[in-house]
């Protein structure tokens, strides 16, 4: 359930709080002390609200609640004091609390005279934290109230700390800074020497010492107008967000500065400041809310408004908690436009940690302030997706392990597996992904494998049903091409993944339906995973070497006798046998070099061979001629005929002297 407080502008001699699903709420001050006369017009309750997690208390303040008790008897000043309501979690009973009141105390501006308690509040589990600006001439003050022991504790200025006009409790928080059982009240001076301050505070008996205080950096900016501590790399101790949302490169874009506790209140501030969309007059960070772990990966994580954004719709900014702190930009952008044209100022205000529709994660409640809205937004189930891709250690290009058109061929078998686990995921989620052979195969030549059924593409997609907690698998087959020449390198497979579709089907008399889940967007995370494999090499030799010999043989292409004679016949033959009597020679190459007046015509048997040879080198007195040989390499103890048919110029004699070179990997 979540409490907003009706239009701040109408008048409201009796106030009313309204609780979503609806419920009217009535407080009104009746008895206010021995020199106190109540005037509730245009109090504003609900200026500030805050809710204690453990009971669900609500704390709901009005600063501009008036005493006009000498103003009626003396036609002096009235006296806003302001005064705040804690309502029980049933709304059966509310307290008031006039912080700020004081018997005889008639003077505006004087000490308590003009304090406006509760423009701002926080409400613990045994404090309840308000900020009260107006006191001592608007230097202002933070006001603690014990609700264990009955004891108010307020921060008094006898030294000039704080100076006068600095507006001190414009916007307070608490947590926990120098221990992590320890409780410390922060308070924003956005006023202070213009530039703005935010002081963090011990509570020492009837008194607030600060221990911290961080400074704005640019005049005007209204450094500390809003201030959330939230434990942002959840190491148990408290970290600060300060919004400046008068900050200005160009006019009001807003910023929003981090500190990272170091220990003992030791604030670090982040390198980074956040800025949204960085837009024109935006006033990102007028309000700053821890939302909870709504991404559910460890780590609270933050709302941000920026209520003046796109001509005054307004924008709510996400940012995740992270092991370094917070991310530096947004994951995700919510406009006001976007979800109807009437909103305006949306973002003014933001309250998370409850979780309306009980689906396990916390909503958020964002009010649009000039258009009298409140729109809840619900946070939808995260899924987190744990994928692998399995291959083995390495092929073996001389085992047929498949089969292609009825014929044998090899292959990889390649197994894709996600596991998928998340809080509240109900029934199976759908993960849809594309698998990619040989990724780092390099253009013009072709992957070295590719999947049956897909053509000869390098890339399958598919898709798998999956149950919370459980692994499953999808199996397949990546064919290896008969022409590949590139056994050296490893081979690496890809897979990209999302969720697919997830209808969830409506259970029970839910006040909504049911949202379908997210893939999480953890710390590091990718939706890319990889693998790689190698080609066997088996080895007889101990140190893994060839040992290749050729022996070359001429034959005319007719009249088989040993000799060629110049001038008779136009055609050489020659005969060139390559032996390997060592291990798998890779990738061998025949080099020819011969005198110009032969010239080549061809390889006998050449694509049966897989031989391909061509011209590579040419002058005024040889050629030469390099050949490719086998497909991918000559095996041990194997042999290999090439035959290249060359025609002789008889015009010019010349001894045939050809020069042959061997060499592979």
């Amino acid at each position: 359930m979540y409490l907003v407080s009706p239009n701040k502008s109408a008048p409201q001699s009796k106030t009313k709080l309204l609780s979503c699903p609806y419920l009217s709420i009535c407080m009104c001050v009746e008895h206010c002390g021995k020199t106190c006369l109540a005037e509730g017009d245009n109090q504003w309750l609900g200026v500030s609200l805050s809710r204690r997690a453990s009971n669900g208390d609500i704390l709901a303040c009005g600063h501009r609640w008036k005493n006009v008790f000498f103003a009626r008897k003396d036609n002096q000043n009235k006296l806003p004091y302001g005064v705040c309501f804690k309502i029980s979690s049933g709304f059966s009973h509310t307290t008031q609390y006039i912080p700020c009141y004081r018997d005889h105390q008639r003077k505006f501006g004087e000490d308590y005279g003009s304090c406006q308690a509760g423009i701002s509040n926080v409400l613990t589990e045994d404090l309840m934290i308000m900020g009260a600006p107006g006191s001592f001439y608007w230097t202002g003050t933070v006001l603690v109230y014990n609700v264990s022991s009955n004891v108010v504790a307020a921060y008094v200025d006898d030294d000039s700390t704080v100076l006068y006009g600095s507006y001190l409790g414009y916007s307070v928080g608490a947590g926990h800074f120098l221990h992590r059982d320890s409780m410390e009240i922060v308070g924003g001076a956005p006023q202070h020497g213009q530039a703005g301050k935010v002081y963090i505070f011990r509570v020492e008996g009837k008194t607030l010492k600060i221990v911290n205080e961080t400074s704005g950096s640019q005049l005007g900016s209204y450094y500390g107008a809003s201030v959330c501590a939230v434990d942002l790399n959840a190491d148990g101790l408290s970290d600060l967000l300060v919004g400046a949302p008068m900050y200005s490169v160009v006019r009001e874009e807003g910023r929003v500065h981090v500190y990272i506790n170091q220990g003992q209140a030791s604030m670090s501030e982040a390198p980074f400041k956040l800025v949204g969309r960085d837009s024109y007059a935006a006033r990102f960070g007028e309000t700053i809310t821890d939302l909870g772990d709504i991404d559910n990966d460890g780590y609270p994580d933050v709302a941000i408004g920026a209520p003046q954004e796109e001509d005054l719709r307004g924008a709510v900014y996400i940012y995740n908690g992270r092991k370094g702190g917070v991310t530096a930009s947004f994951s995700q952008r919510i406009t006001g436009s976007v979800l109807g044209n009437s909103l305006r100022m949306f973002g003014q205000s933001v309250s998370g940690g409850v979780d309306v529709d009980g689906n396990g994660y916390p909503d958020v409640a964002v009010g649009a302030y000039l258009s009298d809205s409140v729109i809840v937004l619900r946070t939808r189930p995260v899924v987190m997706v744990e994928a692998s891709l399995l291959l083995p250690a390495s092929v073996n290009r001389s085992v047929a392990l498949c089969h292609e058109h009825g014929l044998p061929a090899m292959c990889v078998e390649v197994s894709v597996c996600f596991r998928v686990k998340g809080k509240q995921v109900p029934g199976h989620i759908e993960v849809k992904f594309n698998l990619t052979a040989d990724v780092h195969n390099k253009e013009p030549f072709p992957s070295r494998f590719y999947f049956h059924g897909n053509g000869t593409s390098n890339v399958t997609a598919g898709r798998v049903r999956a149950k919370h907690g459980e692994e499953t698998c999808s199996m397949h087959q990546a064919f290896l091409r008969r022409d590949v020449r590139d056994i050296f390198t490893p081979v690496h497979f890809e897979v990209e993944y999302e969720l697919g579709e997830h209808r969830v089907a409506r259970a029970g008399p839910k006040i909504s339906r049911p949202l379908t889940p997210i893939l999480q967007q953890r710390e590091g995370f990718s939706n890319l995973v990889s693998n790689k494999t190698q080609f066997a090499r088996y080895c007889v030799w101990e140190n893994c070497s060839t040992n290749l010999q050729i022996s070359v043989v001429y034959r005319r292409s007719h009249n088989n006798v040993p000799y060629f004679a110049l001038g008779n016949g136009k055609t050489i033959m020659l005969n060139a046998t390559l032996a390997n009597i060592g291990d798998d020679a890779f990738l061998p190459k025949l080099l020819l070099r011969f005198p110009t007046n032969l010239h080549f015509i061809r390889v006998l048997d050449a694509e049966e061979k897989y031989v391909s040879c061509e011209v590579v080198e040419e002058n005024k007195t040889h050629v030469g001629l390099d050949c490719s040989v086998g497909n991918l390499y000559i095996p041990s103890l194997s042999k290999v005929a090439i035959c290249p048919l060359r025609t002789h110029s008889a015009h010019t004699p010349h001894t045939l002297r050809p020069c042959l070179g061997l060499f592979c990997h």
